[in-house]
């Protein structure tokens, strides 16, 4: 087999994965699309690209299938909001867990003083359900991740995985709903109320930390500074009211379910709030354990919370620039949409992915996968066999495994770096190039190869042979001529690298020389033979010579693309 010089793919990945960092935001082309419906052809590609965006890691199947349904019916399923009860996590590893029997569910049981078992069944948890390849197409991993990166929290300070969980459930209820709801429900989280100090919030001792990440982080964000202790939206008079707004609320420990947290009036600041001009100079007088939903209310009034919700979406699904033109042609439309609707994200969601902007050619391919949609969204695209010879706590060791995995990319589901969440998605002028370093790259390049490589990933603690192991003839059998190697490099391609435009004939011939070397005969030969008379070493030969061509083509730094 020949393999694509080192040299070539070395200042290939240099050119477009290890280039220089921004030091300025890239400019957009003089005149952009707006978000009138998307009126081009409903092809391979532009099926590809709202897949890339909105799910993890699609097959073939599911993009084939998007072409047939059309743009509206693939937006219908990906926009169920229809809420899907799933298994919770279960104790896997812990045998010294009192409350919790081996195969058993920790969700309700007492707190656990050391509670890192728990929390690596969490991990592990989430990672089986993004993988999860029995679900419908749906934007709700992706949409729980967003929640999950705008209300960023660390399982490690929280220090209890019933509470992150129970988050999770939060969002998982309410992916696509009223986002104003969501604020209130975060107000008193348990989760919340632990990782950002409210369980100390009290009239005599404000504490501002949750009040302060309420304004600038969560509704209406941090905007230049307009004067003393004045950021343009809110001010640190505001601040300090909203943090006695907020006073009273507790958590307790002990308690078994849902419903952890509760308000002490004796702990309530119960004076008069007075707010700055940015809210009107308006007051809110108090009002119990009803008082937090008030004063959400209040920071609603303010169209600056749409807009800054668009915003982030926006650079969650779209792309990371926004400038003048983008923040009249497609924000503010899009927060409009946002307040008419009562806040419900649905309908935002709608019109931008059925705008001629999200179609765009500069938008698709524009940014680099984040490493839960590169690493997880390839087990999600290659079907690994040997998975469901394990049983169900050595599922979670290999999901464990995978979360160690993103973690070392840079993508910690339980811990976030900070309450900004991750910094590829504010951090100007990087953003996503955050996501590539000479620590994150090798990460991903060595998942590639094991995944692909002939002896498969050990999958099980206590059995070396049993392992995942990718079988890429059982994709390629599905392809119309799958005897045709130039067809199946083209459809591979197609598939799995954005950006087309970059794909050049001389490359794909390399491709294919790394499958059939100096015999331009020899995969459809052995392919035939294959076919008219089946067995395991045939199967295994043509499986070696597409897992040398697949691991090529995924190491290109296109594969890296969305």
């Amino acid at each position: 087999m020949v393999k694509l010089s080192e040299k070539k793919k070395k200042d290939f990945r240099r050119d477009k994965v290890l280039k220089h960092a921004n030091k300025k935001e890239p400019e957009f082309p003089s005149f952009i699309a707006g978000l009138d419906t998307y009126s081009g052809s409903w092809d391979f590609q532009m099926a590809a690209h709202l897949l890339r965006r909105t799910t993890i890691g699609p097959s073939i199947e599911e993009i084939n299938q998007s072409v047939t349904d059309g743009l509206e019916k693939t937006l219908e399923k990906l926009l169920d909001e229809k809420f899907i009860s799933v298994d919770p996590p279960i104790n896997y590893q812990d045998e010294d867990d009192p409350e919790t029997p081996l195969g058993s569910t920790w969700i309700n049981a007492e707190k656990r003083v050391d509670d890192f078992k728990r929390k690596n069944s969490y991990a592990a948890w989430r990672v089986g359900q993004i993988l999860d390849r029995d679900k419908d197409i749906s934007v709700r991993e992706n949409m729980l991740l967003f929640w999950q990166n705008h209300f960023a929290t660390e399982a490690t300070v929280i220090n209890d995985a019933r509470y992150t969980y129970y988050m999770h459930e939060n969002f998982r209820k309410n992916f696509l709903g009223d986002f104003k709801q969501l604020v209130k429900t975060v107000n008193i989280d348990p989760a919340m109320l632990t990782y950002l100090s409210g369980i100390y919030n009290v009239k005599d001792a404000p504490n501002e930390n949750y009040a302060r990440e309420l304004f600038e982080l969560f509704t209406v964000g941090k905007g230049p500074i307009d004067g003393e202790d004045s950021y343009t939206y809110y001010t640190e008079s505001d601040i300090l009211e909203a943090s006695k707004i907020l006073t009273g609320w507790r958590v307790q420990r002990n308690h078994v379910g849902e419903g952890r947290e509760y308000f002490t009036l004796d702990r309530h600041d119960t004076s008069n709030k007075t707010f700055s001009e940015k809210f009107g100079n308006k007051s809110i007088s108090s009002n119990g354990d009803k008082e937090h939903e008030d004063l959400i209310d209040l920071i609603f009034e303010n169209d600056r919370v749409s807009e800054f919700i668009c915003e982030k979406l926006y650079r969650w699904f779209v792309y990371y620039v926004i400038n003048d033109e983008v923040k009249s042609k497609i924000i503010k439309p899009l927060a409009k949409t946002f307040r008419d609707n009562n806040y419900r994200i649905k309908p935002v969601l709608q019109q931008l992915f059925r705008s001629n902007h999200f179609y765009e050619m500069y938008i698709r391919g524009a940014v680099i996968k984040n490493p839960i949609s590169f690493s997880l969204g390839f087990l999600r695209q290659f079907t690994m066999y040997g998975f469901d010879e394990l049983d169900n706590f050595e599922k979670y060791y290999y999901w464990r495994a995978r979360h160690i995995n993103i973690s070392d990319q840079g993508q910690n589901i339980l811990d976030h770096p900070n309450v900004a969440g991750w910094p590829a998605y504010y951090q100007e002028p990087l953003f996503h190039e955050y996501w590539i370093t000479s620590v994150t790259l090798p990460s991903r390049t060595t998942h590639i190869k094991y995944y692909l490589s002939n002896n498969g990933v050990r999958a099980s603690q206590t059995d070396n042979n049993i392992r995942v192991k990718s079988k890429p003839l059982t994709l390629v059998q599905t392809f119309k001529n799958p005897h045709d190697i130039v067809d199946t490099v083209d459809k591979l391609c197609e598939w799995l690298l954005p950006v087309q435009s970059e794909i050049s004939q001389d490359l794909k011939n390399d491709f294919v020389n790394i499958v059939v070397g100096d015999n331009p005969n020899i995969w459809e030969d052995e392919y035939n033979d294959y076919v008219n008379d089946p067995d395991d070493e045939k199967e295994e030969s043509l499986n070696k010579k597409l897992r040398s061509l697949l691991k090529e083509i995924c190491l290109m730094p296109e594969y890296y693309l969305s």
